[in-house]
């Protein structure tokens, strides 16, 4: 596996699975994200130059229900950092037995000397 934050997290699953027992086929599943969606956000700058942000929603597991997270802003956000949060959160909620499968979503964080933003693009 390459050396990103998804393929550690699936490291430590790998360890994790040497004391408990689980399906093979509810192991599978959870190596890999059931959706991921990656997003062009459009930004009109105040020097009316036209300026696209990337950005994230990772849906990793919805077997326990329906999928919850919290958004990551961050101006270098990736892929693999939403992956990799969407796995630990559907983690984070079959610990503490809630009827919820684990998502996140990772936008830019724009940057505070950007001050009227035309959002529409």
């Amino acid at each position: 596996m390459s050396n990103t934050l998804l393929s550690d997290a699936n490291q430590r699953l790998e360890k994790a699975l040497r004391h408990v027992v689980m399906a093979e086929d509810v192991v599978e599943r959870l190596r890999y994200p059931k959706s991921s969606l990656s997003v062009s956000i459009p930004v009109r700058m105040d020097n009316g130059a036209l300026q696209v942000f990337q950005g994230y929603r990772v849906r990793y597991d919805d077997s326990r229900g329906p999928t919850k997270g919290g958004v990551r802003f961050h101006p270098n956000v990736t892929l693999d950092e939403v992956q990799s949060l969407a796995f630990w959160m559907t983690f984070k909620c079959a610990v503490m037995n809630l009827p919820l499968g684990g998502q996140k979503e990772g936008l830019p964080s724009i940057p505070r000397n950007y001050r009227s933003l035309n959002w529409s693009g």
